[in-house]
């Protein structure tokens, strides 16, 4: 994908986004982790244009004229840092007066074979991935508590088969993909459900970002489209959709689950 036909999508994204006309989070406030930028910041947008007061949080800020800075406000937040997970959250619920939606989307990948992944990077991995989701988790159900609320983590299809190459990410999306299915018992007495969406390739700066480092990007992005049934790579604005579904009232009855949004590459 050419750079123009990048800004032209971003562009086409965003109008979808701030032209949704469901009302499902009027009244609401939802906390988006890794929200500057791919699935974090379509769900923010989706999240948005539906009513809900949206936080949008990230290591990096969004750039000053980006649309998600039109309805979301931004706060610095590294989530594997436990104490800043708690405290932000404590600043959001001091304005806006409760926490109703959570959506887990800070993520990284460091591609390596079991046999050649350093400890560091394992670690680092783990650390943002699976650490970061029960951080920026634990604490908004004891924020809920009370009220009920839904917790949307962005796992990967990656969590549910293996994948050459992928060690540590596989690891951490599993883990992430069995965590979900605790929390949600654990948060079920109190109203509060949680679930993970599993995408495959989307066409994210992470995904982007991998295909560039590969030997032949063009071989690597036209096999990334292959691998997946439907033939292409998922847009964002795709799996913000799912994950505004599971945590509007319309999936109250639905909690614990790993839905995939991947193209039909799990159904193999």
């Amino acid at each position: 994908m050419t750079t123009t036909e990048e800004a032209d999508d971003r562009t086409s994204e965003t109008t979808r986004m701030l032209a949704w006309e469901l009302r499902r989070f009027e009244g609401r406030t939802a906390f988006v982790t890794g929200g500057a930028s791919g699935i974090g910041r379509a769900t923010a947008l989706r999240l948005a244009a539906e009513g809900a007061s949206v936080w949008i949080v990230d290591r990096n800020a969004p750039p000053a004229d980006d649309a998600v800075l039109q309805v979301a406000r931004y706060l610095p937040l590294d989530v594997s840092d436990e104490a800043m997970v708690a405290s932000t959250i404590d600043n959001v619920i001091a304005t806006d007066g409760r926490l109703d939606v959570v959506v887990n989307a800070a993520g990284i990948a460091i591609a390596g074979t079991t046999q050649e992944t350093l400890v560091a990077d394992w670690n680092k991995t783990v650390l943002v991935n699976l650490n970061g989701t029960f951080h920026v988790t634990a604490a908004a159900m004891r924020a809920m508590r009370g009220h009920g609320g839904s917790v949307v983590n962005i796992a990967s299809d990656a969590g549910l088969v293996g994948q050459h190459g992928q060690a540590a990410y596989c690891a951490s999306k599993g883990g992430v993909v069995q965590f979900t299915r605790a929390a949600a018992l654990d948060g079920a007495a109190d109203a509060i459900r949680v679930n993970c969406v599993c995408p495959c390739f989307v066409e994210t700066r992470l995904v982007q970002d991998w295909i560039a480092a590969q030997p032949d990007p063009a071989a690597a992005r036209a096999a990334a489209e292959a691998d997946q049934p439907i033939g292409r790579m998922g847009k964002p604005y795709e799996i913000a959709a799912a994950v505004a579904f599971l945590a509007s009232d319309e999936a109250n009855f639905i909690t614990g689950i790993a839905l995939a949004v991947d193209g039909g590459t799990t159904a193999r």
